[in-house]
């Protein structure tokens, strides 16, 4: 092998990992560390069979749904659900006659179809979670992890993600540099994790030349995401 094959090697490896080609072209960015990686996503009602025991109440004491004591938990915990009637909930504000600490509020699917974050509408594969004080809400995010990596798409089909995010989203469980990934679906969150893996390191950057300066523009106006919810 010639000496010069092996910087060959190293430059094609380069090119075709996540985000090579795009890193190569332009810069990342400024550089806000590492952070830990997790997921979160909606919840359906129908995936947790069982006889309905817990009242899903809004900020008001009224009853929104009689539901599983299972899915009672784990909408609580990831914040958005959709109901066997289709309508979706959301988290509200915390109240102390819940079984799980959170009232809830009925979603108006033509203004926020995947639900709420904090303050603004959840879009799959582009709303981030993290704490205020290590990055404001409203800022837009490049993962370089995340350049290229395969998503799915409309039609059955598949596009590729280009790595740009945007923090829409907080957690009470998010501390330090910690990021949560709106992922849409458990389905989808599993085969993120196979792609990047959970509790790992993913690299930050702010202000990157690879992602537009404004969150509107990152949206995808396509459907494929609400046929999921059957809207």
């Amino acid at each position: 092998m010639s000496r010069a094959a092996p910087a060959l090697l190293l430059l094609l490896l380069a090119l075709v990992l996540p985000g090579g080609l795009r890193a190569q072209e332009q810069g990342l960015g400024r550089s806000m560390g590492s952070f830990r990686l997790t997921y979160y996503w909606i919840v359906f009602e129908a995936d947790f069979p069982g006889r309905p025991e817990v009242p899903l109440f809004d900020s008001k004491g009224k009853s929104l749904a009689l539901v599983t004591t299972e899915f009672a938990r784990r909408v609580s915990m990831e914040g958005t659900g959709v109901l066997r009637d289709g309508r979706v909930v959301n988290l509200h504000e915390e109240c102390k006659f819940a079984k799980f600490g959170w009232c809830f509020m009925e979603v108006d699917r033509r203004k926020a179809p995947f639900g709420y974050g904090s303050t603004a509408p959840l879009h799959p594969f582009r709303t981030v979670a993290a704490p205020d004080k290590i990055i404001p809400r409203g800022t837009v995010v490049y993962i370089p992890e995340y350049d290229g990596m395969p998503l799915p798409g409309s039609e059955g089909g598949f596009s590729f993600h280009d790595g740009c995010f945007v923090v829409e989203d907080t957690g009470w469980s998010l501390e330090g540099k910690h990021l949560d990934v709106f992922a849409l679906s458990e389905e989808y969150y599993r085969n993120l994790h196979k792609q990047v893996g959970e509790q790992e390191k993913v690299h930050v950057y702010g202000e990157s030349e690879l992602c537009p300066g404004s969150a509107a523009a990152l949206y995808d106006p396509s459907n494929w995401a609400r046929e999921l919810l059957g809207q």
